[in-house]
């Protein structure tokens, strides 16, 4: 297992009306620092000696508002970057709480993940960001059963499909420790990339998500450590995660905004 730091990648949240673009997500006016430290993150993926055709990576988190999100968006903005004959594909299949669509700009109630699952589109509804040479997936209309949905026959449909059409498939998963959704697509990645954020993320937490992963014998590329700051007395980086966990529960489904 790798370790992938990065320093001061995250700003404090910001509300505001959707559509809600390139919050958080890196370009070429980004500090050069936050815009190499992806870059090193992406060159670890590509030198991990993956041999599969299509390369799929899961993101995920110990827990919600540890930036799972933003690290799964800006790597694929990196990937897509530096690869440009490489077909790089988003998803959003945290369609508890999902944030890709926002981040750049898309409809948040359009068709995405949930309608293809659910069997709502016969086909994946997949959105090309020319500018950015990159396609996503983004989550859909949220499902009162997205478990089940993504447990489906369809996600693996889904999954041999992007086989097919795309070299990289990045994952934004839902957080490991609050709901065992992540945990479903251990059949489908190459391994996961965990996100972690100092000054909120719990050591034990971590750990908690990391053994959890290794249960089901899914691969752990290593971690995303964004806001690094000195750990205190106790061995935590701040808050712990119990506050957070009702965003994701299966009656909770309140947009954020």
């Amino acid at each position: 297992m790798k370790l992938f730091s990065m320093l001061g990648l995250f700003k404090p949240k910001v509300k505001a009306k959707h559509p809600r673009r390139n919050v958080g997500l890196i370009d070429d006016k980004s500090p050069f620092a936050m815009r190499e430290a992806y870059k090193t993150l992406y060159t670890n993926i590509v030198y991990m000696g993956l041999n599969d055709k299509c390369r799929k990576i899961a993101v995920t988190s110990a827990v919600p508002s540890e930036g799972k999100s933003t690290v799964s968006a800006n790597l694929a903005y990196t990937i897509s970057h530096n690869s440009k004959d490489k077909r790089i594909l988003l998803i959003d299949a945290d369609m508890r709480a999902p944030r890709i669509a926002r981040m750049f700009g898309l409809n948040p109630k359009g068709h995405g993940l949930s309608e293809y699952l659910a069997g709502v589109d016969k086909e994946p509804s997949f959105i090309e960001i020319k500018d950015k040479n990159l396609t996503i997936m983004t989550s859909g209309t949220r499902p009162i059963n997205p478990t089940q949905l993504l447990s489906s026959p369809r996600m693996k449909q889904l999954m041999d499909i992007c086989e097919e059409r795309f070299d990289y498939v990045i994952i934004d998963t839902l957080p490991v420790n609050v709901v065992a959704d992540a945990l479903l697509f251990s059949n489908y990645v190459n391994g996961y990339v965990l996100s972690v954020l100092a000054d909120r993320s719990d050591v034990k937490g971590v750990k908690q998500c990391v053994e959890q992963l290794q249960q089901i014998n899914a691969v752990v590329f290593g971690f995303v450590i964004s806001g690094v700051k000195m750990k205190n007395g106790s061995g935590k980086y701040g808050y712990g995660y119990g506050r957070y966990s009702s965003r994701y529960s299966d009656k909770n489904y309140e947009d954020d905004d």
